[in-house]
């Protein structure tokens, strides 16, 4: 379990990474946009699409695995902290064998997608240009395959009672009870 929980570590601080940049690149991008435009009187072609379709889209779909692994998602715990430890517990994997089931199912639809995306050879027309977007489609499930495969890791935690790599194990974070 050791050795695939850093592997799961890796991949995930990888995708971060790239989602990182990706934030990073858009930032450099709308900036010269609008330098180009309000300094040259002509922005950057295909800025909207380019932002929306590639940079946000690795931005929030490749962090996910990452986010998950360290246990960062949103959540509210005004009823369960109140709960006795163990079913604290209880619900937490169960939450996330829902969760690996659910993500699972959205990996393998966005696959199916990004497929016919790839087929049809979707792009998007900006100002002139085509620009290409059906490479994208693939980081849905791709960020989501990932995130997938970090819970499911997580349930077995759970049924193991195996200390992941991060310092924590499936149950209920430290501050819950």
């Amino acid at each position: 379990m050791g050795k695939a929980g850093k592997l799961l570590g890796a991949f995930a601080s990888a995708y971060a990474v790239v989602g990182a940049v990706a934030v990073a690149l858009m930032m450099l991008h709308i900036t010269a946009d609008v330098v180009a435009k309000f300094v040259f009187n002509s922005p950057l072609p295909g800025t909207i699409a380019i932002v929306s379709q590639f940079y946000m889209v690795f931005a929030t779909f490749l962090p996910l695995a990452m986010v998950e692994r360290s246990n960062s998602h949103i959540s509210v715990e005004i009823i369960v902290v109140n709960f006795p430890r163990r079913l604290q517990d209880v619900l937490a994997m169960l939450a996330t064998s829902l969760g690996t089931i659910i993500f699972g199912l959205l990996t393998w639809r966005a696959l199916i997608e990004a497929g016919r995306k790839y087929r049809v050879g979707t792009f998007s027309y900006e100002d002139g240009y085509k620009i290409l977007t059906w490479p994208t489609y693939y980081i849905v499930p791709a960020g989501t395959a990932l995130l997938t495969l970090v819970l499911f890791y997580k349930v077995a935690c759970y049924f193991t009672a195996h200390i992941d790599d991060a310092g924590k194990d499936g149950s209920a974070q430290d501050g819950a009870a």
